[in-house]
């Protein structure tokens, strides 16, 4: 059942990479996110740069992007500080558009793009300084496997920096029941992502709570999908519109009902 799951997610991040770019995509995620990227998540520019200082980034280190879609926010912080990037996501359509666009920003030498999951990545253990993703996790089944091909994959002493969705602590099975359906496909957790990090072998654990700003973008897309709906129902499809917004409208009630959190998590591989 979880592989069937898996596959579904798979299958609609695909289709949600495989629509096109157009003027109105841009431009509303110029108004939620702060850059135009290509990202439809909740990572905004200010909270991109929060994570690359964070992850101590400059020029001749190793990035490892997982899930980075259309390279967000990879690319990014290859630009901004000169590191070099290795995308990572199984959908082709958004890893396509990611090396288009580190083209277009003059990246081609210092980005490369793999198609491959986060917890059997097809690289070379120990090769990075730096492991980055962006609301992967609570997409993810295997969790503490992707924690743990995090810390393979890094150098000793290298950094990972993430942020995750996940219900809110001493909920009723009732609350937990609507987090699943209300959040991300995968959204529920067995243990706290500290204990997981904790458990995967890194050290230096720590988290910041981001809620508030979580439900501040997601009140931002909701609103300017609302502004945009005629162009964007065109190009999604009205019911496809129509479903996305209604999904928004859950989540951003659950938020503010504290049923879902988001946090960003910072470790350390021992050296």
């Amino acid at each position: 059942m979880a592989r069937a799951v898996d596959k579904q997610i798979r299958e609609c991040f695909e289709e949600r990479y495989s629509i096109r770019a157009a003027d109105v995509t841009r431009e509303v995620e110029l108004a939620v996110i702060g850059g135009d990227w290509g990202a439809n998540g909740f990572t905004t520019m200010a909270e991109a740069d929060r994570l690359g200082d964070a992850l101590d980034l400059r020029p001749g280190a190793i990035l490892l992007d997982i899930g980075a879609g259309r390279g967000w926010p990879g690319l990014y912080l290859a630009a901004r500080t000169g590191c070099r990037v290795v995308l990572v996501d199984p959908p082709t359509a958004g890893i396509t558009q990611a090396l288009v666009r580190a083209a277009a920003e003059g990246l081609t030498a210092r980005a490369v793009a793999v198609c491959g999951d986060g917890c059997d990545l097809p690289l070379r253990p120990g090769s990075f300084d730096a492991v980055i993703h962006t609301d992967v996790l609570c997409c993810l089944r295997p969790k503490r496997a992707v924690l743990v091909a995090n810390r393979r994959a890094l150098r000793p002493g290298g950094r990972v920096a993430f942020t995750v969705i996940h219900p809110a602590p001493g909920l009723s099975r009732a609350q937990r029941r609507r987090a699943a359906r209300d959040g991300p496909p995968a959204v529920l957790n067995a243990r706290p992502y500290e204990e997981m990090l904790a458990a995967a072998g890194f050290v230096d654990v720590g988290a910041t709570d981001c809620t508030d700003e979580f439900g501040r973008v997601e009140a931002a897309w909701l609103e300017q999908y609302d502004r945009h709906q005629a162009a964007l129902g065109d190009l999604l499809g009205q019911d496809a519109f129509a479903e996305r917004q209604a999904s928004k409208r859950a989540k951003l009630r659950a938020i503010r009902d504290g049923i879902l959190r988001r946090t960003i998590l910072t470790a350390r591989r021992p050296a």
